[in-house]
């Protein structure tokens, strides 16, 4: 159901609320324990592979994730980990079932909650600070080699979970942004309608160009360096980072209150 008088504002994730800093030193230290983990994980089920094979098709398959994304597609977590495990050996996950996948997946978000990205300081309080403004929060992702359950196991150990009113996962949904339909499926469980709606996100293509095509007010948060908008879509708002937003935001309230 859509309620008139709701407001919300949505969040991408990435390089809008976490990050990679230190030249993405954690990005590969993570993906060192991936193959790490999902190797133990595999000889418990009487499978040795090649550590280098698992470590670069894993690493393709996180690339082949993401450029999916640009068409606005994905696929379930847990297809994502059968698909890696049978280009390195097609019978293989017949071998080991579908325990044996879980417990590939399992160790694979492991990694993930061993060695997270970093929150940016003070989103905790700029969120809390929209909630205050009677605004429901929305998180709209694209995920990559991460099940949605680690990210909201790791959300609740650093005090995030709480402070988003629905989460929109693509891996949980098989769309990505900047599909609309992630968006409708968002903005459906908030129980917001468009115009009542601001995204906020990076990426000029998936969050912006995506957000806009159904009506919805953007935010672009270029980064600190400076860099250069390549979209044909231009945002209705320009931020370096999320604690600049609140400004923006009220008057954003008052103009779709008028």
């Amino acid at each position: 159901m859509l309620f008139t008088d709701r407001a919300a504002v949505t969040f991408d994730l990435w390089n809008t609320l976490i990050f990679e800093f230190g030249d993405k030193l954690k990005s590969r230290e993570r993906h060192e324990l991936r193959t790490e983990y999902s190797l133990d994980a595999l000889r418990g089920f009487g499978e040795s592979l090649d550590r280098v094979k698992f470590h670069e098709t894993f690493g393709d398959l996180a690339d082949e994730i993401t450029a999916g994304h640009d068409d606005g597609t994905d696929s379930h977590f847990q297809q994502w980990i059968q698909l890696g495990l049978s280009r390195i050996d097609r019978d293989l996950p017949e071998r080991i079932g579908d325990s044996g996948v879980a417990d590939v997946a399992s160790a694979i978000d492991k990694a993930f909650l061993d060695c997270p990205p970093l929150l940016l300081e003070g989103s905790l309080e700029i969120l809390d600070q929209i909630r205050s403004r009677g605004l429901l929060v929305g998180l709209i992702t694209n995920t990559g080699m991460t099940s949605s359950s680690a990210f909201r196991a790791w959300f609740d150990e650093i005090g995030l979970l709480p402070r988003f009113d629905h989460m929109a996962f693509s891996n949980d949904l098989a769309i990505a942004k900047p599909n609309r339909l992630i968006f409708d499926v968002a903005l459906d469980a908030l129980g917001v309608l468009p115009l009542r709606v601001m995204h906020v996100g990076d990426n000029t293509h998936t969050d912006v160009a995506g957000a806009a095509s159904i009506g919805i007010t953007t935010v672009w948060v270029r980064g600190t360096s400076g860099s250069d908008f390549v979209s044909t879509v231009r945002p209705d708002f320009t931020v370096r980072t999320i604690l600049e937003l609140l400004p923006i935001i009220d008057r954003w309230i008052k103009s779709i209150n008028e």
